[in-house]
């Protein structure tokens, strides 16, 4: 996983990338330093906090988090997003940011598109360019149903959903007002599921990297789903439950902006934007700018 680089040639990329892969390119962002410059007085104290917190735990060995000791180091920009995205009512809340600080595996921070190249191809879980929310949210996209746990590790697509959501939060607005989930349950059975792979999956959705998730569509789901219903609800925290809505194909319209079918990936139907060139973009693009 890497930090968007803000020193990057914009027309240089275009050039080389074409319009596609630029499609997923940050643009308008401001730098780090803008951005810190910008914070209040108890935000920037809620940062200072966690930084120095982070320093003096740091290879001490006490209070380790559960994926080992402090060893690693987080960047300025990671210290934000763990500040900006608190859990709870209140961002910018040192208390529950640090508790997502010491639960954050730090693999996911070399874990790259290279790395993932395949399970990224294999359009199971994926960002998808220029679709929106009604409220503005980028939203990423998943195919359930593609999904195997017998085939696949549940740290593959754990994996595949943290880098996802990162890189999704590269951008400041997403960063900032959090970032919605859509999952197409087309085709979806039993053989796409165990109770441990969906646990560590809403566990993810809900606090184990610095995210928000505004909203999570679970799309056109089978009639026995309340079964699964079940017994997803309880690893979902109350407030968490109320971003979550069960919708049909036809509802979607009370969910995401206008015109949303031009951006929905033809994965699911209405969708006219082809999946294949989306998820073939997005590895390009991470590729080069994480090369």
């Amino acid at each position: 996983m890497t930090y968007l680089k803000t020193d990057l040639d914009m027309n240089v990329l275009r050039a080389e990338l074409g319009e596609g892969p630029m499609r997923f390119a940050p643009l308008g962002e401001r730098t780090l330093e803008e951005q810190l410059k910008s914070l209040t007085v108890e935000e920037k104290e809620c940062f200072d906090e966690l930084k120095k917190k982070w320093s003096e735990k740091k290879g001490s060995g006490d209070d380790a988090n559960q994926n080992g000791s402090h060893q690693h180091d987080y960047s300025d920009e990671m210290l934000l997003r763990f500040a900006r995205c608190s859990p709870g009512t209140k961002k910018f809340n040192p208390k529950t940011a640090w508790k997502v600080m010491k639960k954050y595996d730090p693999r996911y921070l070399t874990v790259t598109a290279a790395s993932m190249e395949k399970q990224l191809l294999s359009k199971t879980l994926f960002c998808v360019p220029e679709l929106k929310s009604k409220e503005g949210h980028d939203v990423f996209y998943m195919r359930p149903s593609r999904y195997f746990p017998k085939e696949t590790s549940t740290q593959e697509i754990i994996d595949n959903l943290a880098y996802c959501m990162q890189v999704m939060v590269e951008k400041e607005k997403a960063c900032t007002e959090g970032i919605a989930f859509a999952a197409n349950m087309a085709d979806w059975s039993m053989s796409n599921f165990s109770v441990s792979y969906c646990h560590q999956f809403m566990m993810m959705l809900q606090g184990r990297v610095p995210v928000r998730v505004r909203l999570f569509l679970i799309i056109n789901p089978p009639s026995w789903f309340g079964a699964i219903w079940k017994i997803m609800k309880p690893m979902l925290a109350a407030d968490f439950r109320k971003k979550v809505h069960m919708v049909q194909i036809e509802e979607l319209g009370k969910f995401f902006a206008e015109d949303y079918e031009k951006s929905l990936p033809d994965d699911i139907e209405g969708g006219q934007a082809s999946t294949d060139e989306i998820v073939k973009d997005f590895v390009t693009y991470r590729k080069k700018v994480e090369a």
